[in-house]
């Protein structure tokens, strides 16, 4: 039976001593076989049904990736619930919103910051009961409606009644999928999901031996299905790494051979690999500058099959001696598949990895699409497009040139309308299919710019370009109703502090290393060299380097680090304005109440 408790129960019979689950605390990996895995989940059953959990509850997982909230899920499941999982970083505001649309009656919690968020909003909801896993800062709170995990366990009497899944039919909804753009929820059944999975596993040749990491919370649609439940329906290991923090190390670690991550990630490998550079000593420095820029010669025959016995030489002595010691700090040197979840990394950054043997698969999907439409085959070439339909998947253009779709494996609104055309699911992007079949994702609809002129573009291409730059965070392209284009910048700290350093540029914190001259020197001729891939009207004018990072919990960016343009847009309302005036110099107020000053840099 394709449901998820009934993945555990197969897992067991089929390969009973295979590791399912690894997990790092306190500095050491721990891991579950699927016998031990299953045995957790049959008592993690046995404590929910005492706690009134059942056929019909609707239950918020409310944290970080540990294998409590894993266990939690299948039981969750068995008994006949509904799963709703909860980013551990939510707002009150997400949260209430969430709990109301799903119409949540229990919340599993990791600790003390998830239950601090849910009392601010308890007297809005209908929770029946909170279940919180780790007590510490707790055991003061004169709650009723508070339980304890461990107490619950602790009550079961060595059980080993068996999983039962009789009761489960696989079309049953067995998650509500929240999506940050659409702000809308989504059920998806057993089937579709297991089914989606797959497709996946088929098309990439997974298997058991695998191992995949998945260190973003389960409450990304993308990442649900590409770690947690692909990891079940193929058998392979899901590692949790201990924190982001010790990530590099656990990944390191780890060695796995799958890796799933939003294009921030691969982004940040980029960049701590120039953080790194740059702190290293000037021979090192001009070594690895010369290595890099010949391997990336090397690449570009190998893409046009012109490559020689000496290219072939000299690339194994420089991944010998320069590029495969990098791989293996960043836990890159058995990958198989490297997905990419969120449209595509820039050609720079795509062409890189491909270079160094990581092969980089983008893929298009949200929650309503149970996590994924289409995905790039392996040894994929193409840094532009995000692959072609999945099995069972047709996509299409409409005269407003957005993606429609149809596919057997498909959700349904909770909170609102699905937007329907004669029988396609509008995506709510934008895009064009190549000769090939595969798709070209340009941005969301939402995200269109206009110019004064009339011309209409996505403005994610030039965003993803600027931010190629291991210097440069977040790009936010604007322009709408101007005669040209402007961005702003955030600027990465690390790289940019070892840039600093090296270059012997005395500063006291973000604020002055962002406002420095060099800096927006160092920025403008980065934008100057992007700039050359873009017709005139395209090309960016202007830009203003920000005094600060984007902020999540300010809803600047997803939980992915996507950018959220209206939000943006409200937050610094000073700097569009100065843009649009055409103004030198901005006098900012900022959310923190404080003012700023900042200048509107132009590129030569």
């Amino acid at each position: 039976m394709a449901t998820i408790p009934g993945l555990v129960l197969s897992n067991k019979k089929s390969n009973p001593n295979a590791i399912a689950l690894r997990y790092k605390q306190l500095g050491i990996w721990n891991a579950y076989t699927w016998t031990e895995y299953a045995a957790e989940v049959s008592k993690t059953i046995e404590a929910f049904k005492s706690n009134s959990i059942g056929k019909g509850s609707v239950v918020g997982i409310y944290g970080n990736n540990v294998p409590k909230l894993i266990f939690s899920i299948s039981a969750i499941q068995a008994l006949g619930a509904i799963v709703v999982p909860i980013h551990p970083e939510s707002t009150k505001e997400e949260l209430k919103k969430i709990i109301l649309s799903s119409k949540a009656d229990f919340l599993i919690a990791e600790d003390q910051q998830q239950v601090d968020t849910y009392l601010g909003v308890a007297s809005e909801c209908s929770v029946k009961n909170v279940i919180y896993l780790d007590g510490r800062g707790l055991a003061s709170y004169d709650n009723s409606n508070l339980t304890s995990f461990d107490d619950l366990i602790s009550k079961v009497s060595g059980s080993n009644t068996e999983i039962d899944i009789n009761s489960l039919n696989d079309k049953d909804t067995a998650f509500y999928l929240y999506d940050e753009y659409e702000d809308n929820l989504y059920k998806v059944s057993h089937e579709a999901l297991v089914n989606n999975c797959k497709k996946i596993i088929e098309l990439n040749t997974l298997s058991a031996k695998d191992s995949v990491v998945s260190y973003l919370p389960l409450s990304i649609p993308t990442n649900l299905l590409f770690t947690y439940v692909t990891s079940m329906a193929s058998g392979m290991s899901l590692n949790l790494p201990e924190s982001n923090q010790t990530i590099e190390k656990d990944l390191q670690e780890i060695g796995p051979s799958i890796l799933y991550a939003p294009s921030f990630v691969f982004k940040h490998i980029i960049t701590s690999i120039s953080y790194r550079i740059e702190s290293a000593t000037q021979e090192n420095y001009d070594r690895y500058m010369k290595h890099y820029d010949s391997l990336m010669k090397i690449y570009d025959k190998e893409i046009k099959g012109e490559t020689s016995i000496i290219d072939t030489l000299t690339k194994t002595w420089l991944m010998l001696t320069t590029f495969a010691p990098a791989k293996n700090v960043f836990g890159l040197t058995n990958i198989k598949h490297a997905f990419v979840s969120d449209g595509v990394l820039s050609k720079v950054n795509f062409d890189f990895f491909h270079a160094i043997g990581v092969e980089i698969q983008h893929s298009f999907g949200q929650a309503v699409s149970c996590g994924c439409i289409s995905v790039q085959p392996d040894h994929s070439v193409s840094s532009e497009n995000v692959g072609s339909p999945m099995k069972g998947t047709e996509i299409k253009i409409n005269n407003n040139s957005e993606v429609l779709f149809k596919t057997d494996c498909l959700g349904d609104s909770v909170s609102g309308e699905l937007n329907i055309e004669d029988g396609w699911v509008n995506s709510g992007y934008v895009g064009s299919i190549e000769d090939s079949g595969a798709l070209i994702v340009e941005g969301r609809s939402d995200d269109i710019l206009t110019l004064k002129s009339g011309t209409k573009f996505s403005p994610e291409k030039i965003e993803n370009l600027i931010s190629c730059s291991p210097f440069i965070k977040s790009t936010v392209v604007i322009g709408s109703g101007q005669d040209s284009l402007s961005a702003i910048i955030v600027i990465d700290p690390n790289s940019v502090n070892s840039w600093a350093d090296r270059k012997n540029i005395r500063y006291t914190g973000y604020s002055e290393l962002a406002s420095k001259d060099e800096v927006r020197d160092l920025i403008r001729d980065h934008i100057k060299c992007v700039n050359e891939a873009f017709d005139s009207e395209l090309q960016i004018k202007r830009f203003v380097i920000l005094h600060r990072t984007l902020i999540m919990t300010e809803g600047e960016v997803t939980k992915t680090m996507g950018i959220l343009r209206n939000k943006i847009a409200t937050n610094l309302k000073d700097i569009y304005s100065a843009v649009e005036n055409k103004s030198d110099s901005i006098t900012l107020n900022d959310i923190d109440k404080l003012t700023y000053q900042l200048n509107v840099n132009k590129v030569m």
